[in-house]
């Protein structure tokens, strides 16, 4: 019989993706929604996850870039403020339903493999932050730019550097994972 598995393919379809527009506020609309979904949702059962499994440090660093994330929005907003309650964008929808489906099983999948569920998530924290600053949020500070946006550009650039701390932490805290693992595996 097979053994139920998270694979990190799956969890990295968590992850929604802002789209950038030809109109820069449509723009900002998408990142507001994908920042308050990573701040509501994706880091928040992550960080349910690193609960169920023991792993209290690892859920409260989820907490901790979840509420950064919520900054973000909160950041963008200040220029937007018209933005409001942004429409589900149709990927984070798809990401909503990829995340539905892993917890259909993920409890019963944690209580089989605790380590390799938080190993896995971390890595996909790492891949979703580092997309995010060195892909996805330089074009759009570029777009800013190119339209003159000089405010928006900056409120950019600071996401972009917040994001890179936040990969920089997951990677710090999936390598003292993986050590504490084989620590594990060393004494027993």
């Amino acid at each position: 019989m097979n053994k139920p598995e998270i694979t990190e393919d799956m969890i990295f379809a968590c992850f929604a993706a802002a789209k950038q527009d030809s109109r820069m506020h449509q723009t900002a609309e998408s990142f507001v929604d994908v920042e308050e979904y990573e701040n509501q949702i994706m880091y928040p059962e992550f960080a349910r996850w690193a609960e169920k499994a023991g792993q209290p440090d690892l859920a409260r660093l989820f907490r901790k870039v979840a509420g950064e994330e919520k900054l973000h929005a909160v950041w963008l907003r200040e220029l937007y403020d018209d933005i409001g309650v942004p429409s589900r964008g149709e990927d984070t929808q798809r990401a909503i339903d990829a995340l539905n489906t892993i917890q259909a099983n993920c409890d019963q999948l944690i209580a089989m493999n605790p380590q390799g569920v938080i190993e896995k998530a971390l890595s996909v924290a790492i891949s979703v932050e580092e997309r995010e600053y060195q892909d996805i949020y330089p074009r759009f500070r570029d777009q800013a730019i190119a339209e003159g946006e000089t405010e928006t550009a900056a409120v950019y650039q600071r996401v972009i550097d917040s994001e890179a701390q936040h990969a920089d932490w997951f990677r710090g805290a999936l390598a003292d994972f993986r050590g504490a693992q084989t620590q594990v595996a060393a004494g027993a």
